[in-house]
């Protein structure tokens, strides 16, 4: 025989959870009006809560002002077991890509139009690049994001990119130049830059995963280039696909 639960009112928890679960049931970013009006509640009864949530990192606010959920709620209560499987796997794949190239070297995944690095491997040069871990970069500005975005279906990009601010403050060729990119990136499978993220640095990434996996991901090298030792991103291409390969062999994905 089933023991029947006791129900005991706690109002202010029930009031996040509902807007956790509003958001996380939601395609897009919900303004304070809308969630309001969905919850069937008045603005003021869930901006202090919404407020708190955002100060703790369970939701993001774009620069519209509309709510998201973070990656925080779901690797705190396990909902996403895929992204700890995929740290597990992917710091021995990492150890020796730094090692073959002697650079250091990141895994990111998406979070609407942002990067978030979930694990890093630090060269042993005594000059090297680190990368902060957790730290949030623009998907449209870094070799990772257009990477994991060139590896999403044409129709979903364009969605992600449409929905997103960022995308539309830019001028209509500015548009252009950067869908045109990410098109080459996705027909290359490779995405490379120099002087972008700093000046005498070269990225090189590559995708892991992609829509039907349920796994955006892709990693990445940052290396420095000198007059004495200039870099090209492309001798980083095989040591990143043969990285990513055993990544991919190792989670099952095709």
């Amino acid at each position: 025989m089933n023991k029947k639960i006791p129900s005991y009112p706690v109002p202010a928890l029930d009031k996040g959870l509902e807007i956790l679960e509003a958001l996380s049931a939601s395609p897009e970013p919900l303004a304070l009006s809308a969630l309001a009006q969905f919850l069937k509640r008045k603005n003021n009864e869930i901006f202090r809560m919404l407020n708190l949530l955002e100060r703790r990192r369970y939701v993001l606010r774009d620069e519209a002002g509309g709510y998201r959920l973070s990656l925080r709620m779901y690797q705190l209560a396990n909902a996403q077991p895929s992204l700890a499987r995929l740290i597990e796997v992917a710091m021995p794949a990492l150890r020796e890509l730094s090692r073959t190239t002697g650079e250091s070297c990141h895994l990111s995944v998406l979070e609407g139009l942002e990067i978030v690095i979930l694990a890093r491997v630090e060269s042993s040069n005594r000059v090297r690049l680190v990368v902060e871990l957790g730290g949030r970069f623009s998907a449209l500005t870094t070799v990772s994001g257009r990477m994991i975005l060139s590896n999403k279906e044409p129709g979903v990009r364009q969605e992600l990119l449409d929905s997103a601010p960022e995308f539309q403050r830019l001028k209509p060729k500015d548009r252009r130049a950067l869908l045109e990119r990410i098109e080459f990136i996705a027909r290359e499978g490779f995405s490379a830059a120099k002087d972008e993220s700093v000046s005498g640095v070269v990225d090189a990434a590559v995708a892991i995963g992609g829509s039907s996996s349920g796994i955006d991901a892709a990693i990445a090298i940052a290396a420095l280039t000198t007059e004495s030792r200039r870099r090209d991103p492309q001798e980083f291409r095989h040591p990143l696909e043969e990285c990513a390969k055993t990544l991919r062999d190792r989670l099952g994905i095709p």
